[in-house]
């Protein structure tokens, strides 16, 4: 019985903080995001209905990024009044551990360690890829566009491969130059098509000018020039001029499916288990900041919110100040990409239970 009294209490207390701590760091994060948007308002030309949507877009990784730091906030907070009070110190007198105290607490950091990845790999990954097409179409319109070197991409046909090159793409005239498809069938080629231009029209639809056509049968080759060619390209003017897709702009279930496939064709997987396992450390911080939270919350009487909020950012610094320097240790090959993602989690999760342990005797 008085376990869940406990649990209420703690719980009831955290949770009061919680809201407004998620909703400070979220704002800040908007803020900053914001100047950002508006140089493309000033300097690009980008309209301003366009920078909204964006925004709108942006809110739910903010929220899912600031979750961490909230529960840390809101756990300083929570604990902080029930110290100021005096039910942290009865509760004790009353032999209740601070171990005990600590079980709702790190339950709490547990709950939102699972939110933040099922938010994380449904609201958060639809609106990424929202903000990445609008924010794509809006560069493909903007006037400082540079042309695209070297375009390759292959697409998967039935019974075969396509493969499309180019020499340049100029985003300006919406133009391929030195264009080559060549169409696969069993790893063999059945058709080739280069061109020395290729105009975009519409959807998938292009028009190759100046070139010529061969065919492959049965050993021998014809050849065909023509002015004009209509032929389909997969790609359009906004996906050609958008950047390709880094492992931070794939979902979790994305990164698992990729990093099998890469791992069947040898490829190098380092920045896919990095991604990854830093998704889930990331989310696991929860639990670590509500461990750190708990000792660092049992400051001297009214002492306020603001030391609360000093304390936190103190917390937050000391964490990404392991962080920064480990992931760029593992993108140098220094450090393993599974060690660079947890160290900070057990390095301040180890100092967390260190101070909880002095502040229990």
């Amino acid at each position: 019985m008085i376990g869940r009294l406990l649990d209420r209490l703690v719980w009831t207390e955290v949770g009061s903080s919680f809201a407004f701590s998620l909703g400070l760091f979220s704002a800040l994060l908007i803020m900053n995001n914001l100047l950002y948007l508006a140089r493309l308002v000033i300097g690009q030309g980008v309209a301003l209905e366009t920078v909204l949507l964006l925004v709108v877009y942006k809110i739910p990784y903010f929220i899912a990024f600031s979750v961490p730091m909230g529960v840390l906030l809101a756990t300083v907070l929570g604990i902080g009044r029930l110290t100021d009070h005096n039910e942290v110190a009865a509760l004790r007198v009353a032999g209740i551990s601070l171990y005990r105290i600590a079980v709702p607490v790190v339950l709490a950091g547990a709950i939102a360690t699972v939110g933040v990845l099922v938010f994380s790999e449904g609201v958060v990954s639809l609106s990424d890829e929202q903000y990445r097409a609008v924010f794509n179409d809006a560069m493909a319109r903007g006037s400082a566009l540079r042309p695209v070197e070297n375009v390759f991409f292959q697409v998967p046909t039935n019974g075969g491969t396509t493969l499309y090159t180019a020499n340049r793409y100029d985003p300006i005239t919406q133009t391929l130059v030195g264009v080559t498809v060549v169409y696969l069938t069993g790893g063999q080629p059945i058709r080739i098509v280069e061109a020395q231009d290729a105009a975009y029209r519409r959807g998938v639809e292009w028009t190759f000018r100046n070139g010529d056509v061969y065919l492959f049968q049965a050993g021998s080759i014809l050849t065909t020039k023509f002015d004009t060619l209509d032929v389909t390209v997969p790609r359009s003017p906004q996906e050609l001029t958008a950047p390709p897709e880094q492992p931070s702009d794939m979902s979790m279930n994305t990164l698992v499916h990729q990093l099998a496939t890469l791992r069947r064709q040898g490829a190098d997987v380092r920045a896919y288990v990095g991604e990854l396992n830093t998704r889930v450390a990331t989310a696991v911080s929860c639990m670590i900041f509500a461990l750190v939270a708990l000792p660092l919350s049992l400051r001297p009487h009214r002492s306020g919110p603001s030391l609360g909020l000093g304390l936190s950012i103190l917390v937050l610094v000391a964490y990404y100040l392991i962080a920064i320097p480990a992931q760029l240790a593992s993108e140098g090959a220094v450090l393993s990409p599974v060690l660079a993602a947890w160290l900070p989690d057990v390095l301040v999760g180890g100092a967390g239970a260190i101070l909880l342990a002095r502040a229990a005797r």
